[in-house]
């Protein structure tokens, strides 16, 4: 899986599914920090929306399929696609977060040329269908309190894996046998 695939095509669909421009979206979509108490906070009146993305505690792989593709020049490349769990985590902060989540749930699954769906399926990323309302909460921050919602998505990554080394063997060695 190319992470840096899978991370633009997240960016990109969830600036689809707000209307924004990638420029636009710069200045309001993120990626969580590694180390949260590193943070830069913005102000409590600014919106800004936090994603990542973890591995399904329950990891198993959902499917895995085997593929001989040809590789050209008569060798067949054996591919191995498995089909693995993860959880897409949205925060949203600001006076509009839960707009900004209910629209992120409603629009995630729209398909079509430019829409949140195809974009992450074109990627291997498909959202699973009706994921659960967004949770309300406050965060305190210092002695004021700060507006949050958090969206869960749950999705399936296709993964392919190609025997870069292994080819099979596209003719059998001829024999010839004399009686």
């Amino acid at each position: 899986m190319n992470h840096e695939l899978f991370r633009e095509a997240v960016f990109d669909a969830l600036c689809a599914c707000l209307n924004l421009s990638a420029a636009e979206g710069l200045r309001l979509i993120h990626e969580a920090y590694a180390e949260p108490e590193n943070v830069h906070r913005p102000p409590r009146n600014r919106n800004v929306i936090y994603w990542t993305i973890l591995q399904d505690p329950a990891s198993d792989p959902v499917s895995t399929e085997y593929h001989s593709e040809a590789a050209g020049a008569g060798r067949n490349m054996p591919v191995m696609y498995t089909t693995l769990k993860y959880q897409l985590i949205i925060v949203c902060y600001g006076p509009d977060c839960e707009e900004f989540a209910q629209r992120i749930r409603a629009m995630l699954f729209l398909d079509g040329a430019g829409f949140p769906r195809r974009i992450l399926r074109d990627a291997g990323i498909f959202p699973v269908p009706d994921p659960p309302q967004p949770s309300l909460l406050h965060e305190e921050e210092g002695s004021l309190w700060r507006k949050r919602a958090d969206l869960t998505v749950s999705l399936r990554v296709r993964d392919e894996q190609t025997a870069q080394n292994r080819g099979s063997i596209a003719f059998p060695p001829a024999l010839i046998l004399h009686k």
